[in-house]
């Protein structure tokens, strides 16, 4: 059901507002116009996203053909360290150039920028307010998007209201980083192919709702939205990807001598095969016009478990409880046609030992209670993959 009035302010939505339920800046595509009304959306722009979204700058700015709606020409200055005669200094960075080393200048009386300076990490702060309300903001949106009732939300949403408008917008909802505990998840976060892309997945465990964000293929979190969740009825899952860079539109030069040619392409492409020339290339060019950045979660994971070796477990796994780990995984995530099983997929894991299905929240709070540093070392991997990356794109 629509509805007609603002989430924060209760007032009557008399101009649509559109509402990015991943911030545009970020690049998001799923939008909503019936979260809030204009006034609040510019309060939740300026003191929630702006902050939030500036911890990204240095990933957004190396992306290349990156995908928003606005300000799309912009290119955001972010922080990190180079190294110069063996020494790391931290600099302001822009479009993937120093434009300025303020401690390194300082120490040699010189323009620092105009040294060799090698640019080897981005900085990330996510110990932070803004990112917990960013993120918070995030699994907030979808789930008001995706159809739930906000009164199931309202004990995570705190507003402060002056006597003419609303002063403060907070959000308070558990935020829990997600780590790879089954050798699947391990293999698809560690071992595949970098790039970047976001993804939700809204779910329901008896009566907590759950929403997983992965932005950028790293920053990965659990957001307890809801610990009331009626129980009758189906459980709640929805999910959504998307990748973040424009699509190459440009038709192809098509080579076709055989028969077989044209099954090929028309497989590449998603289109029906046809003898007329022509009429396929048509059919072709109207497809890549439709092809679009929002994906099937399924199909990004499943591409990349295609390109797992044959002989990855025999290499990888040291002993009979890893090989257990990971086909019990293997058959908790994927059914017999090797497809799959999204409600699974970052709801459940496999428990050491037992090798019974678990909640992943549950499993990953239970782990590092008393121990954080299989979270910090799976963290530190991320980055050190995402850094690299981004370091990889400045050469």
């Amino acid at each position: 059901m629509t509805r007609t009035k603002c989430i924060y302010c209760n007032q009557e939505i008399t101009t649509p507002s559109k509402e990015h339920v991943i911030q545009n800046a970020l690049g998001g595509l799923y939008e909503s116009t019936d979260i809030c009304c204009p006034q609040c959306n510019n309060y939740i722009s300026k003191y929630i996203d702006a902050p939030f979204t500036t911890i990204f700058n240095p990933i957004i700015s190396r992306i290349d053909k990156f995908s928003k709606t606005n300000n799309t020409k912009s290119e955001p200055p972010c922080t990190g360290y180079v190294i110069y005669n063996g020494q790391k200094y931290i600099a302001n960075i822009k479009s993937g150039k120093v434009v300025s080393c303020p401690e390194l200048s300082r120490q040699l009386h010189c323009d620092a920028t105009k040294l060799p300076l090698e640019i080897v990490e981005y900085k990330f702060d996510l110990q932070n307010t803004y990112f917990q309300q960013g993120m918070n903001k995030i699994a907030f949106n979808y789930a008001l998007a995706s159809g739930i009732d906000s009164k199931l939300l309202q004990h995570g949403l705190h507003i402060q209201k002056s006597p003419s408008d609303i002063s403060s917008i907070t959000f308070n909802y558990p935020l829990i980083p997600f780590y790879a505990m089954n050798p699947i998840d391990n293999y698809l976060e560690l071992e595949t192919k970098m790039g970047l892309y976001h993804s939700m997945i809204l779910f329901q465990q008896h009566t907590r709702l759950w929403c997983y964000i992965d932005l950028f293929n790293t920053f990965q979190y659990y957001v307890l939205l809801s610990d009331k969740m009626p129980t009758n009825g189906t459980p709640i899952y929805k999910s959504y990807a998307q990748t973040l860079q424009k699509p190459d539109r440009t038709p192809p030069e098509l080579d076709i001598c055989r028969h077989k040619d044209i099954m090929i392409y028309a497989n590449q492409y998603g289109v029906e095969p046809c003898p007329d020339i022509a009429e396929f290339s048509r059919r072709i060019k109207n497809a890549i016009n439709k092809k679009s950045q929002k994906k099937k979660l399924s199909d990004i994971i499943s591409a990349k478990m295609n390109a797992m070796p044959f002989d990855y477990p025999i290499h990888m796994m040291s002993d009979s409880s890893q090989m257990m780990m990971f086909y019990q995984s293997l058959h908790l995530y994927f059914n017999e046609n090797e497809e799959l099983q999204e409600h699974n997929f970052r709801t459940l894991t496999v428990a050491p030992k037992t090798y019974n299905a678990v909640p992943y929240p549950d499993a990953i709070l239970h782990t590092t209670k008393n121990n954080q540093t299989k979270l910090r070392e799976y963290t530190m991997s991320k980055f050190n993959r995402l850094n690299s990356y981004l370091c990889q794109n400045n050469k």
